[in-house]
């Protein structure tokens, strides 16, 4: 005993369901090297055993215990149970009063009550569906919903229990005044783009939670306090405030990492949160890489109620040495972008962004080297509904782009070029995770492929690609056998992670695609991996081993590293 270092727990007797609940309540649990520990452990253990079978109906259960020791100081107890007689439902009185108890939803979940006469009383299945008829009614404005009567009478030596749950949903609360204070160099209308509700809008503890969410992700507040006063509240309408304290405006950041696809970098990041202390925003960002260096300058102003509405002016250049061209672009934009959501959050978001575009480049690809100059609209959708932007593991992303040239702008070449990426993802259980992923690509241009500078060509490979291939190496051949890039992409893959602790998942993943021609020419290729996630608060961290199944080249193992979410 004096080695005891864990002790796990085995419920015997007992099958299906019931059985997976129970050991749900047992889970192992370290001690220390002291005897009595394990005394204590393995009473604390029956007590909680006492309360679950109770909780599930079998207030006569009975058991016995044995205790057999493992190697290196490991017990296991032994529980073995006789569940006896359990308590059946004799009565189910179920009651709904108030404003809104004859809300069809409501009715609805009345309906799906979970426990029928002649089922055995599950008590946590009770206590569930009631926080969920609550949370129910809480987020459309019934803040005061209670429960005048739930009750559950029990007859234990006749073994039946009578349910008595009245509901009384109260009356129905909407905002009221919301009041703004703090953060005076802000301009007011700026701020309510973070709100996601307005005076008149039904109650929700939801909308204020996201409005927190909204404010704390903006990077211009240090302290952030939204509440509401439900004793306040005047003609059902409840009185908000949001109390802020500004950060400073002016952001620095240095780093310095690894990816795989650019090699070892290093960035400097300057932000000006509030230009003119009318919240615009200017970014001037220069990444140094072993394969890619770029310099940007971003100024945005936002215009409009919704979040992610602004105008927007950008110019850049960027350097690439990668494995199938080297470039140098210099690139102007100028636009707009529209949010195409009313409900104002930073995780669930869909918007529409026009631009127009200059760009000037040299480049050689395949051996060729040539000047382009393009002046060439855009338009882009994009659409993102993540539950947790730092955690994307349910959810979806979407961004679909249209652009085009015409020599008649003064551009080399005319075309017109779509591409659109995306991926989605599905939480099947508390630990496991589906992803799948898709980017396609196509493209009309009059005269040779040539004549477009790298970045408006279609290339595959790399992590977001197909990581068993070198980033942007795949594509169709040039007639010295060197990749040139394509007219058309077709790249899609799906992972299934396996999370082994709240923020570390196992991932394996298959991806399929490349970069062609036309759909005659399509040779596909094909990887297969295994990696690592870490869900840190700056978001994931991957980590990934991919091999090539189709032409495998060296290495045959490629390491792939990122962070961040992207596609």
């Amino acid at each position: 005993m004096a080695d005891a270092d864990d002790v796990h727990f085995l419920v015997d007797g007992v099958s299906g369901p019931l059985a997976e609940k129970l050991a749900h309540a047992l889970p192992f649990v370290v001690i220390g090297s002291q005897a009595d520990r394990l005394e204590e452990t393995e009473m604390s253990a029956s007590l909680r055993l006492k309360d679950a079978l109770e909780a599930y109906g079998y207030y006569s259960a009975h058991w016995t215990e044995r205790r057999e020791k493992g190697a290196h100081g490991k017990y296991l107890i032994i529980f073995s149970v006789t569940l006896g007689r359990p308590i059946l439902v004799r009565k189910i009185d179920l009651k709904s009063a108030g404003a809104g108890h004859n809300l069809p939803a409501l009715q609805k979940l009345f309906t799906q009550f979970p426990l029928h006469k002649e089922d055995i009383l599950d008590q946590i299945t009770y206590e569930e569906w009631k926080g969920k008829v609550l949370s129910f009614l809480n987020a459309r404005g019934y803040a005061h919903a209670d429960y005048s009567r739930h009750e559950i009478r029990m007859d234990r030596d006749q073994f039946w229990a009578d349910i008595y749950l009245w509901l009384n949903t109260g009356p129905r609360f909407h905002f009221g005044d919301i009041k703004i204070t703090g953060a005076e160099h802000y301009p007011r209308w700026f701020i309510q783009r973070y709100l996601s509700f307005k005076t008149g809008d039904w109650y929700s503890p939801k909308a204020l939670a996201l409005t927190q969410s909204n404010l704390r992700n903006a990077d211009r507040f240090s302290d952030i306090s939204v509440t509401s006063d439900l004793d306040k509240a005047k003609n059902d309408a409840i009185p908000v405030t949001v109390d802020l304290k500004s950060m400073s405006a002016q952001h620095l950041k240095i780093g310095a990492g690894y990816s795989t696809n650019i090699g070892p970098n290093a960035a400097v990041i300057y932000d000006n949160y509030n230009a003119f202390d009318q919240a615009q925003h200017v970014r001037v960002s220069i990444l140094a890489a072993q394969l890619n260096r770029n310099a940007s300058v971003t100024y945005s102003w936002p215009v409009g109620a919704h979040l992610r509405s602004e105008y927007i002016a950008q110019a850049s250049y960027q350097n690439q040495n990668l494995t199938a061209y080297n470039s140098n672009e210099i690139l102007a934009s100028a636009g707009r972008q529209w949010s195409l959501r009313n409900e104002n959050s930073l995780s669930n978001s869909a918007t529409i962004e026009a631009l127009i575009n200059s760009e000037k480049a040299n480049y050689n690809v395949a051996g060729q080297f040539n000047n382009s100059f393009y002046i060439y609209p855009s338009v882009q959708y994009s659409m993102q509904d993540f539950r947790d932007i730092l955690r994307p593991i349910a959810g979806y992303i979407l961004t679909a782009r249209v652009e085009g040239a015409s020599k008649v702008w003064g551009s080399d070449a005319n075309f017109v070029r779509f591409s659109a990426q995306g991926e989605w993802r599905k939480r099947l259980s508390r630990n496991w995770v589906l992803g799948t992923r898709a980017k396609l690509g196509a493209m009309w241009l009059t005269g040779p492929i040539s004549e477009l500078p790298p970045n408006l060509r279609f290339f595959a490979g790399g992590q977001n690609s197909l990581p068993g291939y070198a980033y942007q190496s795949q594509g169709p051949f040039a007639v010295d056998g060197a990749v040139e890039g394509g007219r058309l992409l077709a790249v899609g893959g799906f992972d299934i992670q396996r999370f082994v602790t709240k923020d570390w998942a196992v991932v394996a993943f298959y991806d399929v695609g490349n970069a062609f021609n036309s759909w005659s020419s399509f040779h596909a290729l094909q990887d297969v991996g295994l990696g690592v996630r870490w869900y840190s608060p700056v978001g994931p961290i991957r980590f990934d081993l991919a091999h090539p199944l189709v032409a495998p080249q060296a290495p045959a193992v490629r390491i792939a590293f990122s962070v961040g979410f992207s596609l």
